[in-house]
Parts: structure tokens; C-alpha cells; sequence
């Protein structure tokens, strides 16, 4: 029977050799992705990139483009570079939405827009076209609502507006000037 393990030994070792390396490559694996997770580092990378939501009739609802997404494992979130936003309702105007970077939210709702946020409501009916600037803007697209803590100006042909501090809601089409405001008007 010794001759017999003798024999065997060699490949029983390799066996065993071969079935530890396995489940010590797994292990390492794991724990890179484990660790992976707990940083912040990017796990995608999309350039140039643009997505429409549509509404329930098909017409374009929402228009995002960036020249880069970066797409973080740890919380789900996003980070955009140069991103535009087109909000498009029924009825009234279009309005788009850019800044220099943004964080998007895990569910894709809130978008954290940061330097050189400029929103832009094209004109309607007999409302002329609306421009606004700020360095930071929340802004939750599906509900059409955004805020803001910091100095935001908003200008159109007859109106200059500075303040600190905005809440909108571009459904309601209400502004609310939380302090420091001064108004330029011309009749």
C-alpha cells in the first residue's frame, strides 16, 4: 500500500497545491473588490456621452450630456464634467441647465451643479429670456425645483437681480430671493 501513496503522492500534492493557489487567488480578488468598494475611485468611465428621458408619450423629457461621467462603486454617485441639462414641459420654455462639474445622486434625481452654474430660460409668450448665475445649484430635474445658498444673479432685458440664497420651482414658475436682494429695473 506504501508503494501505491508513494506513487499517488506526487499528484495528491499537486492537487492540493493547485486547490490552495485557487482559493487563495479568490481570497485576494475579494478582498481588491472589497476594498474597492470602500474607496472612492471610479469603477466606469464614459465620455462624451448624452441620455434623454422621454414622457409617456415618447417626446424628450430631460436631455443630459457631459463631456465625462465618472461612476463611484462606494455610493453609487457621479461625478460629471462640462454637464448640460435641457428640461423640456409642454406648453412652456425650454430651460437648460450647465455648469463646469456636478455630482449626480445614486437614483439620478438631485444633480449638485458647482462653478460657473448658469441657467437659461428661453423666452415664451411674452416673457422674455431669463438668464441666472450662481456658483452652486441643487437641483432635482424631475420636480423641476432647484436652490441655492450662495450669491445668485438673474438677468433679463429690463431686470438685474443679485442675492443670496434662491429657491425656484420652474413649474410653478416661482422664485423665492432668500436675502440681500437688490434689484436694477428698467420701465
Amino acid at each position: 500500500m506504501s508503494d501505491q501513496i508513494r506513487k499517488w503522492f506526487p499528484v495528491l500534492f499537486l492537487l492540493l497545491l493547485a486547490a490552495l493557489s485557487y482559493w487563495l487567488e479568490n481570497k485576494v480578488k475579494f478582498a481588491a473588490l472589497s476594498e474597492a468598494s470602500k474607496r472612492h475611485v471610479p469603477d466606469a468611465i464614459v465620455e462624451n456621452f448624452t441620455a434623454t428621458k422621454f414622457d409617456i408619450d415618447g417626446k424628450p423629457r430631460q436631455t443630459l450630456s457631459a463631456q465625462a461621467l465618472f461612476h463611484y462603486l462606494d455610493d453609487s454617485s457621479s461625478k460629471l464634467i462640462e454637464p448640460r441639462l435641457l428640461l423640456v414641459s409642454p406648453g412652456r420654455a425650454n430651460v437648460h441647465v450647465s455648469s463646469k462639474w456636478a455630482w449626480l445622486s445614486e437614483n439620478g434625481e438631485d444633480v449638485y451643479l458647482h462653478d460657473k452654474v448658469e441657467v437659461i430660460r428661453d423666452a415664451y409668450g411674452v416673457h422674455s429670456k431669463m438668464d441666472m448665475k450662481t456658483e452652486y445649484l441643487h437641483l432635482n430635474a424631475d420636480k423641476h425645483e432647484g436652490e441655492t445658498s450662495l450669491p445668485v444673479r438673474i438677468q433679463d432685458p429690463k431686470t438685474d437681480v443679485h442675492a443670496v440664497g434662491m429657491t425656484f420651482n420652474d413649474e410653478t414658475r416661482v422664485v423665492n430671493l432668500l436675502s440681500r436682494v437688490h434689484v436694477d429695473y428698467e420701465k
